[in-house]
């Protein structure tokens, strides 16, 4: 991503997961910028992630915005990196809440809002869309589902599984979900052992 006309590299590193091993310390994660030509590291630095399990990548949500997402109940964070008079960088936490992540990848942004599939462990949120100040504007909740399913765009549109058998092609819109089709894309596995 470019900050104030420079390249940096936006890293998510998970906090430590204690689950099972209590007597471990249990540290909060980091969001930190790198250099990429000489690897350097903390340009900037925000310390205050707490996904123990980071898979998806930091999203340039542009003019310095970082957002960040993940499962596990942990939901989102944006912080915004501005270069400061001394020629260092600083981060602000702009919001952080649970009620938009995705567990597998980053959100998609297209016009100023973001589309992910929020199903997690206790969470099942299914496809939402969020505004650049972190307010839900939808969600499907069960009805479809899109538990930890495949997204892209493609042509202005959303190509959507919903994480078990159905391709979903989706008008992205603020105002709501708009599918425009589906297709039975998958067969269910058969429990039947003959």
């Amino acid at each position: 991503m470019k900050i104030a006309g420079e390249d940096h590299i936006a890293q998510v590193i998970s906090s430590t997961n204690p689950i099972g091993h209590r007597e471990l310390p249990q540290t909060l994660g980091k969001i930190v910028g790198i250099r990429p030509l000489t690897g350097r590291k903390s340009l900037w630095e925000y310390n205050n992630w707490q996904n123990h399990i980071q898979v998806a990548s930091a999203l340039d949500a542009g003019e310095g915005r970082v957002l960040v997402v993940g499962g596990y109940e942990l939901g989102t964070a944006m912080i915004k990196v501005e270069k400061k008079g001394d020629g260092s960088f600083g981060v602000t936490e702009l919001f952080r809440h649970n009620d938009f992540g995705d567990h597998t990848k980053p959100p998609i942004l297209l016009n100023g809002y973001f589309y992910a599939q929020f199903s997690t462990n206790s969470k099942r949120e299914g496809l939402i869309c969020m505004n650049m100040d972190g307010k839900i504007m939808w969600k499907t909740g069960r009805e479809p589902l899109f538990d930890k399913g495949s997204m892209i765009l493609a042509d202005g549109l959303l190509l959507a599984t919903d994480g078990k058998t159905k391709l979903y092609l989706i008008e992205p819109s603020p105002e709501g979900f708009k599918p425009l089709a589906s297709a039975e894309m998958f067969k269910e596995p058969s429990n039947n052992k003959s």
